[in-house]
């Protein structure tokens, strides 16, 4: 049910092009997380118990972390970068192709109308979804608060897998 999608380029190109840069060029203070100090972030999701892979994003070239929680993979896209650099957003991110028919826009048009901290978007062309959460790390988090937004975002994995059991196919 809604397969894992391998390639997510959906929600990158929405927030690379026409908006507001906000480029963070100030040094990371030791102990904060900072998308603008990629290893903070790597660090961080380890220490939570996560698996982070480093490497970069294939479209943009900015750096992206593959990781895992509640049977799901995900990345973490960072945004706002300058030159691939100096970025101030994160936005976690799994997608799920179309295999079992089940996706559509309706179907997440459900989940947005009852959600607030994360959003599924819906590509007519290839008919897959793309499930997101935003984080702005403009100034650094510190590692509590990170934590909680782990936290925050494995709990919608685990609520978007049992969304998908009750919603198997909204047509």
């Amino acid at each position: 049910m809604h397969g894992m999608k391998e390639a997510i380029g959906l929600a990158i190109v929405g927030l690379s092009a026409g908006t507001a840069q906000a480029a963070d060029t100030t040094a990371c203070v030791a102990g904060l997380v900072c998308a603008n100090a990629p290893q903070t972030v790597v660090s961080a999701l380890q220490a939570a118990g996560y698996k982070a892979v480093l490497s970069k994003s294939k479209t943009t070239g900015n750096p992206m972390i593959e990781s895992a929680a509640s049977g799901y993979n995900f990345r973490i896209y960072f945004y706002e970068c300058e030159a691939n650099k100096d970025c101030a957003s994160l936005q976690f991110n799994t997608a799920f192709n179309n295999d079992d028919g089940a996706n559509t826009v309706e179907l997440a048009n459900l989940w947005n109308k009852d959600k607030r901290f994360s959003q599924m978007s819906f590509d007519p062309e290839d008919k897959s979804l793309s499930f997101a959460y935003d984080v702005t790390t403009l100034g650094g988090l510190n590692q509590r608060n990170f934590a909680d937004v782990v936290d925050w975002w494995a709990t919608m994995l685990g609520q978007l897998n049992a969304f998908f059991k009750a919603h198997p196919a909204q047509k």
